[in-house]
């Protein structure tokens, strides 16, 4: 074999990519007495900056992506086969090498996976709120992923768990818990004090949040914990940005999940609430929530039946509707506490934008004290919307 042609094509860093440097490379491969092949890479790399890849715990993060697509992944795929069920579609991105301190690039961590793009895969030309096709077609998939995730648990359990184990937490650097929980509190605040200055909230409410957030951090491992029958092999991190979807006269019919570094064993409403929360509108919130929340449900529990070869019905004791409703008003306060700080850095203007590395490397208590002006006014309105959405639900 030899190599014919090698380019990149493109190069992403700064803002949207702080725990990765990505490629995008063209690649020509000749093989002894046959046409060249081409090929079209994604290459993700550990940071080029020193102080992303020691905040964000990059050797946790890539661990874990690589043990997706090495272990898991493949597992997965062997699991469906012997089930004789064919459901996941383009739900993964094929993943060529991946190697923790590889040699070939200084001994940085490295995942190369194939390129999507050539293949109709992209993201949605809006960054940040969704409109209900993208989101019923996500939550689709989203749903497809969690029932392979309970067929697994129910019919490989010792393999299951054992995989689940190999998942590991990240510490966020050298940052104390007692900073983490600073950082969370700072910017979950944001929002609560908005509600009670403009008294849209009942002070009974209010005080009960801000008991709440008092040991912020605690609060979110506590939220993660796993609580079963519904805890789930979750994506981590589901959002609009580790989606590409595929159109059909302009319409999103497909989607492939992407960045698997934040996997972890936990409730489904980890992935629900964060997606559903980053990135609908509160229009679409209003209107839509229950049809969308049932979209989910019904993918979710219509795969499970094929995976399991049984009925719905039989599935609706443990994976009824309600008991996810349920375990969303208790686990979907998740999602505010990471739009608390995501949705504003993603609502901030381009002119505006701040050198998040300087800031990183004082501590994490200057990057939370910043991140409460990221988005000004409208960012902490749509904060506590959120917070006026889970008050509905009485998640508070």
């Amino acid at each position: 074999m030899e190599a014919t042609k090698c380019k990149v094509v493109y190069k992403e860093t700064g803002d949207d990519h702080l725990t990765s440097t990505i490629l995008f490379i063209n690649l020509e491969l000749q093989f002894e007495r046959q046409a060249p092949q081409a090929y079209s890479l994604l290459v993700k790399l550990t940071s080029e900056e020193p102080i992303y890849r020691e905040f964000f715990d990059s050797d946790v993060l890539f661990h874990n992506e690589i043990h997706m697509y090495t272990e898991v992944i493949p597992f997965v795929e062997e699991f469906l086969r012997k089930r004789q069920v064919d459901l996941m579609g383009e739900i993964f991105a094929k993943c060529y090498y991946a190697e923790i301190g590889a040699a070939c690039v200084g001994g940085r961590d490295i995942i190369v996976l194939e390129d999507m793009v050539p293949r109709g895969f992209t993201p949605s030309a809006e960054r940040l709120v969704l409109d209900y096709d993208h989101c019923a077609v996500t939550l689709r998939q989203l749903a497809r992923y969690h029932a392979v995730s309970y067929g697994m648990k129910k019919l490989e359990t010792s393999r299951f768990h054992a995989m689940v184990k190999n998942i590991r937490t990240q510490k966020f650097g050298q940052s104390s818990h007692g900073d983490i929980s600073y950082f969370f509190k700072t910017t979950s605040y944001r929002a609560v004090k908005y509600l009670e200055g403009r008294q849209e909230m009942d002070q009974a409410t209010v005080d009960r949040l801000k008991n709440r957030l008092e040991h912020a951090g605690q609060h979110l491992v506590e939220l993660m914990e796993p609580k079963e029958p519904l805890a789930v092999l979750c994506h981590g991190d589901f959002c609009r940005n580790n989606i590409l979807f595929r159109y059909e006269s302009g319409k999103p019919c497909d989607a492939v999940l992407c960045d698997f570094q934040n996997v972890n064993y936990a409730s489904p409403a980890i992935d629900l609430s964060v997606f559903m929360y980053l990135n609908t509108s509160l229009e679409l919130r209003n209107q839509h929530w229950d049809d969308l929340f049932g979209e989910y449900h019904a993918t979710l529990t219509r795969n499970l039946a094929r995976i399991l070869g049984c009925s719905v019905d039989e599935l609706l004791l443990d994976y009824g509707l309600a008991e996810f409703q349920k375990d969303f008003v208790a686990h979907g306060f998740f999602g505010y506490m990471i739009c608390s700080f995501f949705l504003p850095k993603m609502m901030e203007d381009q002119k505006d934008r701040v050198d998040l590395a300087p800031v990183l490397k004082k501590n994490v208590n200057e990057f939370g004290r910043i991140n409460v002006g990221f988005g000004g006014e409208s960012a902490t309105r749509c904060l506590a919307d959120i917070l006026k959405h889970l008050e509905s639900l009485g998640a508070l």
